[in-house]
C-alpha cells in the first residue's frame, strides 16, 4: 500500500485517508512538524492517492498516474522548492528563466533524488528562498485545465523559505482557490509563516517518530544492524533524516564513549575525569556531545529496565557490562541519573558552556550512583 512508504505517522495517515474516503479534501493543507519526520513523504503519498485512477484512499501504486508520482513527473503535480535568482529575472518571469544550465541540471537531479527518497533534504547551491515567480506560477498553472483526471497538486516544500513577496502572492491563491486544486505546504518552522497563510490552511501536525519506528526503518531500508539502529534511533531525536545522517557515525563507539564517561564520573580522580571528559564527548563538538548524552540516557534506561526485571529472569540481551553495573550499584538512583542527563541535553540545546554542562553532570552522576541517599 502506498502509505507504507511513510514511516510511522499513523494518526496523520488515518486523517488523510478519512478525507479521501469522505471526499472532504481541503483546498490547502499545512503539514508542520520537526525536520525529517516525513512531512514531504506524506504530501507526496497524499498527492498519489488524490490522483490514483482506482479512486481509493490507498493508491494502487501500479496505474499510470501512480507510476508518474514515483518520479514526481505527474502532469498534475508541481513540487516547489527554493531556487537561485535567475540572471536578469523580473517579476512575472518563468521561475527557471535566467538559471544557467548547471543550475537547472542540479534542480532536476535533486528532484529526481527526492522522488526516490522523500526523506532526503534538497540541496541547491545559492537557493536561499522560494521566489515570488515560483508562487505566481502556481496561480497560472491552477487556472489551466488539467491534462488528466484527478486534482492539480502543488507541494511547497519548506514553505517557511518563501520571501515576503512570495508569501503575499500565495495569499491571493489561498483566498480564491480553484476547485480542482490542492495546495500542500510543509514546514518545520510554522512560526516563520504569515499568520494569514496559516489561518487559511488545514493544519496537520506531524509528530516526532518513535525510537522503534526509526530503528525498524533503519534495519529494513538501510540494512543497519539492529543493535546499532537502536542506538542511532535514540540519538536521532525523532527524525529519520537525522538518524540516516548518524549512520555514518560509529554509534557503537558513541555508546562506548558514553559508558566511559560514567566510569570516569564514578572514579576517585577528578583530574582524570576533567582531562578525559571533553575528549570522550566528541572533543568539544556540541553535536557529538549531544549524541553521547542521548546514548548515555538510553544506557541508563536499559539499566532501569534490567533492574526492574531482576527477580523474574529478565536479561539485558547479553549486555554483561550493564548487568555488572546494576549488580555493583543496587541502590543507585537511576531515575534521577536519567533526569540529570535529560537536563544536560536541554542545557546543551540552549548553548550553555559545554565543559560546565559535562562537569556538573559528572558530579550529579557520582551522587546519584555512589551516594544516592546522602
Amino acid at each position: 500500500m502506498s502509505w507504507d512508504r511513510v514511516i510511522g505517522q499513523q494518526r496523520v495517515k488515518q486523517l488523510l485517508r478519512k478525507a479521501l474516503m469522505s471526499g472532504h479534501v481541503a483546498h490547502a493543507y499545512l503539514f508542520e512538524g520537526p525536520e525529517g519526520v516525513g512531512k514531504d513523504a506524506l504530501a507526496i503519498e497524499f498527492a498519489r492517492a488524490l490522483n490514483c485512477r482506482e479512486g481509493l484512499p490507498d493508491a494502487c501504486g501500479s496505474c499510470q498516474s501512480c507510476r508518474s508520482m514515483d518520479t514526481l513527473q505527474h502532469p498534475n503535480l508541481r513540487f516547489i522548492v527554493a531556487l537561485p535568482a535567475g540572471k536578469g529575472e523580473k517579476i512575472g518571469d518563468d521561475p527557471l528563466k535566467g538559471l544557467v544550465e548547471d543550475q537547472i541540471e542540479t534542480l532536476q537531479s535533486e528532484l529526481a533524488a527526492k522522488a526516490r527518497d522523500p526523506y532526503r533534504r534538497i540541496n541547491i547551491p545559492k537557493a536561499n528562498f522560494i521566489k515570488v515567480n515560483s508562487i505566481r506560477e502556481i496561480r497560472r498553472q491552477a487556472s489551466l485545465t488539467a491534462l488528466n483526471s484527478g486534482r492539480k497538486i502543488f507541494i511547497i516544500a519548506a514553505a517557511d523559505e518563501m520571501n515576503l513577496e512570495a508569501s503575499n502572492s500565495l495569499l491571493k491563491t489561498l483566498e480564491e482557490p480553484p476547485g480542482d486544486t490542492v495546495l500542500i505546504l510543509t514546514t518545520a518552522r510554522r512560526e516563520q509563516l504569515l499568520p494569514t497563510i496559516v489561518s487559511r490552511c488545514q493544519i496537520v501536525r506531524c509528530e516526532p517518530l518513535s525510537d522503534e519506528e526509526i530503528a525498524g526503518a533503519l534495519v529494513e531500508r538501510e540494512g543497519t544492524a539492529a543493535e546499532e539502529a537502536s542506538i542511532i534511533a535514540t540519538a536521532s531525536n525523532g527524525s529519520y533524516r537525522t538518524a540516516r545522517e548518524l549512520t555514518s557515525e560509529d554509534m557503537l563507539q558513541v555508546r562506548h564513549d558514553a559508558v566511559q564517561f560514567v566510569r570516569n564520573a564514578l572514579g576517585t580522580s577528578r583530574v582524570a575525569l576533567l582531562s578525559q571528559m571533553e575528549s570522550a564527548f566528541g572533543g568539544g563538538d556540541r553535536t557529538a556531545a549531544g549524541q553521547r548524552l542521548r546514548a548515555l540516557q538510553t544506557w541508563l534506561h536499559e539499566a532501569i529496565l534490567l533492574r526492574s526485571h531482576a527477580g523474574d529472569g529478565g536479561s539485558a540481551d547479553g549486555n554483561e557490562e550493564l548487568k555488572r553495573f546494576v549488580e555493583r550499584f543496587p541502590d543507585a538512583d537511576l531515575i534521577m541519573a536519567s533526569e540529570k542527563v535529560e537536563r544536560s541535553i536541554a542545557l546543551l540545546d540552549r548553548n550553555v558552556y559545554l565543559p560546565l554542562v559535562l562537569t556538573t553532570l559528572a558530579l550529579d552522576l557520582h551522587r546519584c550512583i555512589i551516594s544516592p541517599h546522602s
